[in-house]
């Protein structure tokens, strides 16, 4: 049989190709947002704390500053630097207080008081003996863990520098590692959306791909439907039609011929009556596996209801090309068909042929002509061929 198809337009499912791209469009704008938003997030509340800290320890600097600066400024007037590296002293009993530094206002330290890190004892520094002062007062100086503060003593009139450093609290170490658990929580929590709306996207791709396979199986059995006979699976007359049409454009173009034949069997009558329905369509499919056995691949056999049959055999060279085919035919319709319980049926065929381009028509009025060629060898006496005469 031929194994062209209709020139037909099917539409390919366009509406859930449009429902997948827009799912993928969501769910890729969903990701990308969720990942940004926590980003962003992220990053807002990196800056909060941060700025949180710095105003901290600012204040806590200043606070501290100004306290020392008030109970040693009577000190620095007095030149008494015993007393003066005592309040040092007890100013780094505070164990916030890495080191205090008191200076004069050309920069000659007065008296030096730092922690040791490994007795966290405070002790006097004697080497340092001359430092640079800043230009203003107060200056605050921020590390990753220290706060250098800067204060000029003044009563009214500049009498010397304060510089203490100030190293973290524990307030200040559980606000980075508040800092460093949030970000991970957002981080795993949009981790965790994205694997969730992973799984729900391949998830509802697999079902789209189910529904589009069901539509397609669907539209293919319509397209079945539409073109083949039910009984037999042959093509039935809208497909007929279009390969006799397939066939009159090859015929143009390469300079040759096709015969159309059109078969009714001889008999099939009796068999229906003599044995039921269900014994004729026995009859039917066995004729037109009989039919495939005779013609090639490229040929055309139809069913167009009842008993009648139509066989398209293309590309025949030679005005007797298809005498053969059709003994042939006539041969294997006649033999005996075994029916399911009910013996044995015999039939033969009466069929009329029409050869193109001898007779140049519409392909439905060289099934007129093939079908009046047929009737005329029913006249003639069945079980045989007649040709058309244009």
């Amino acid at each position: 049989m031929k194994n062209s198809q209709p020139l037909m337009r099917t539409e390919s499912l366009p509406l859930a190709g449009v429902s997948t791209r827009v799912l993928l469009r969501g769910a890729l704008l969903i990701g990308l947002g969720t990942f940004l938003a926590t980003i962003v997030a992220i990053w807002w509340f990196d800056t909060q704390a941060h700025q949180i800290r710095v105003s901290g320890r600012e204040t806590t600097a200043k606070l501290m500053a100004d306290g020392v600066a008030m109970a040693i400024a009577e000190d620095v007037i007095a030149h008494n630097y015993a007393e003066l590296e005592n309040r040092l002293k007890q100013t780094l009993a505070d164990p916030q207080v890495v080191s205090g530094l008191v200076a004069d206002r050309d920069g000659q330290v007065l008296s030096y008081m730092r922690r040791e890190s490994a007795s966290h004892e405070a002790i006097p520094i004697y080497a340092q003996s001359q430092i640079t002062l800043p230009t203003e007062s107060p200056q605050v100086n921020i590390t990753k863990n220290l706060v250098t503060q800067w204060l000029r003593l003044d009563v009214g009139i500049p009498i010397g520098w304060l510089r203490l450093e100030i190293a973290d609290t524990e307030v200040d170490n559980a606000l980075i590692r508040l800092r460093e658990k949030v970000s991970i929580w957002l981080l795993s929590a949009c981790m965790v959306l994205l694997t969730a709306l992973t799984i729900v996207l391949l998830r509802t791709r697999e079902l789209i791909r189910l529904e589009e396979s069901a539509m397609q199986a669907r539209n293919d059995e319509l397209k079945e439907a539409a073109y083949r006979d039910s009984l037999t699976g042959l093509p039935n007359r809208h497909l007929l039609l279009d390969r006799i049409e397939q066939a009159t454009v090859f015929c143009q173009r390469h300079l040759n011929s096709f015969a159309v034949c059109f078969m009714d069997l001889d008999g099939f009558k009796t068999v229906n009556d003599l044995y039921g329905h269900e014994a004729g369509d026995q009859v039917l499919r066995e004729v037109g596996r009989r039919l495939g056995v005779c013609v090639r691949k490229n040929d055309t056999i139809a069913r167009l209801g009842g008993d009648e049959f139509v066989i398209l055999l293309a590309e025949i060279h030679g005005g007797a090309g298809h005498q053969e085919v059709l003994s042939r035919i006539l041969s294997a319709i006649r033999q005996p068909i075994a029916l399911n319980g009910h013996g044995t049926a015999h039939v033969s065929a009466s069929i009329g042929v029409t050869l193109y381009p001898a007779d140049n028509s519409m392909p439905s009025v060289l099934l007129e002509h093939a079908d009046q060629a047929m009737y005329q060898a029913k006249r003639s006496g069945k079980n045989r061929w007649t040709t058309y005469a244009p």
